[in-house]
């Protein structure tokens, strides 16, 4: 089939789930085609599309606007012709709703922190399917009657070149806290205090971010603690990884979580992870398993109205000073090792062909 994909095109969460999707749909005979929406003029990074590395595809075209218009969807779907076009994250219900009348069968998926009760009438009749990749995400959408088909996300084979199965772990063990576009979401005040609260010379913690937002109160909480290099980079792909790759330890607890691609990034590389004991991050994250859970305090919400939660600080402290026990390490190591098989790609790429079918 013929199969558009309208969503970012750049290394953001939702960037980065529309490539592997794409991979996906090619591995399944598919022909592809993506419409890549620039972000907000305001945005930090204004009407950014990404056309290097990874993201440097043949079939890639950029619509002139966040909100895309209703020409653009036009000039794309006739240059393209898509049977299918699958968006993430497009409220634009009136344009896809066009795309639909034209005999496009559409199918998206929106973040459950953002999606509410407002969207339910016009996105049921701009989208023929709404799907979810995480089990709250679909359990929210059955709140509001929507019944919603799972795609289960999975471990993309891109990072295994990078897993360092067969390294030693050694003092210092390092730690890694994917901070990202630094987002409300991100309980960094938390992370720094608890991680600078567990004293001793044998752990190191590299907070990364991808932009340069929120820098002073960062410099502020750890300008004290030698131990936490702050990255404010957004790296390449393969930097990335392999900077990834090189810690023992992914420290990841979040207010909530679209999808959270880090933890399945942390899976594939073979580490463990550290975060609150609240859903998505609970699907992926076994306690004592693959990693450990901490509880969450309710701390507010999202725009969506589902409680946010920010990690008991005394327990993730206490999860930090824990995991520095070689043994238990080594467990944990292993038992993200073996969490692949559970979140195997395998599983994504049957969910996708299945949610395709007439």
């Amino acid at each position: 089939m013929r199969i558009g994909i309208v969503a970012y095109w750049f290394n953001r969460g939702q960037g980065v789930v529309a490539r592997q999707l794409r991979g996906a749909l090619d591995e399944l005979g598919h022909d592809t085609f993506v419409l890549a929406r620039p972000t907000r003029a305001t945005n930090i990074r204004p009407s950014w599309v990404d056309r290097s590395d990874v993201w440097d595809q043949p079939g890639v075209s950029e619509a002139s606007a966040y909100e895309i218009p209703w020409d653009d969807y036009q000039r794309w779907s006739d240059a393209t012709r898509p049977e299918i076009v699958m968006f993430d994250q497009n409220y634009g219900f009136e344009e896809v709703e066009r795309l639909r009348a034209n005999g496009i069968r559409t199918i998206g998926r929106f973040v459950w922190e953002h999606f509410s009760a407002q969207h339910v009438e016009p996105a049921g009749r701009a989208f023929e399917t709404i799907y979810s990749l995480t089990g709250c995400e679909r359990e929210r959408y059955a709140e509001f009657g929507i019944e919603s088909p799972r795609v289960r996300w999975g471990c993309h084979p891109s990072p295994f070149e990078y897993a360092e199965d067969e390294r030693p772990r050694r003092a210092p063990i390092r730690f890694t806290f994917p901070g990202g576009f630094m987002s409300k979401r991100k309980p960094f005040e938390q992370v720094i205090a608890a991680f600078s609260s567990v004293k001793g010379r044998d752990i190191r913690l590299t907070f990364k971010a991808q932009v340069e937002r929120r820098r002073w109160e960062i410099r502020k909480l750890t300008w004290r603690d030698s131990r936490i290099e702050v990255i404010w980079d957004d790296l390449p792909t393969d930097r990335h990884l392999r900077g990834f790759a090189a810690c023992d330890v992914c420290l990841a607890p979040s207010r909530w979580e679209g999808l959270g691609l880090h933890l399945y990034e942390a899976t594939a590389l073979g580490l463990p992870i550290i975060c609150n004991d609240n859903p998505p991050m609970n699907e992926v994250v076994r306690d004592g398993e693959n990693g450990l859970l901490v509880a969450g305090i309710a701390d507010g919400t999202a725009r969506s109205g589902i409680t946010g939660f920010r990690p008991n600080e005394q327990a993730l402290a206490a999860a930090i000073a824990r995991i520095r026990d070689p043994e238990l390490l080594s467990e944990l190591s292993a038992g993200a090792r073996a969490a692949r098989e559970r979140l195997a790609w395998s599983n994504t790429v049957a969910d996708l062909d299945a949610l395709l079918r007439p």
